[in-house]
């Protein structure tokens, strides 16, 4: 991934972080940690992170009925949710453009285990 999409994507995972935390807030003042952190992965990604050529080298790959080269089972399920979206959408026009507009979409999960969600809070967290 590059760094200009891993910052935008810690940028995004520590807002989604502060979100949950003043919604959850009103609802439990007491609330701990973990039911912070879990409300803020439940919320959903602004978009997908990846580039849109490895988007466009993997929804290929998988389009081919080819494995993915992939060990992390999270970036897996986002690549085939990528896929699901192209098929949908994808137009004989445009082919693999249509890959541009759908890595800004809203994405349904940031696809990060729970260990690298708090990583990137409490580094960010830390920095300051």
């Amino acid at each position: 991934m590059s760094e200009k999409i891993s910052e935008l994507r810690n940028t995004d995972v520590v807002n989604a972080y502060f979100d949950s935390m003043k919604s959850i807030k009103k609802e439990a003042p007491y609330a701990s940690q973990e039911d912070i952190i879990s409300g803020a992965m439940q919320r959903g990604a602004p978009r997908f992170y990846t580039t849109y050529e490895n988007a466009r080298r993997f929804v290929s790959l998988i389009a081919r009925g080819k494995n993915l080269p992939l060990v992390n089972k999270n970036k897996v399920r986002m690549y085939y949710e990528l896929f699901k979206r192209f098929t949908e959408k994808k137009n004989s026009n445009c082919g693999y453009l249509v890959l541009e507009q759908i890595i800004e979409e809203n994405a349904p999960s940031f696809y990060l285990d729970i260990e690298t969600f708090k990583g990137i809070i409490y580094k960010t967290l830390n920095k300051k």
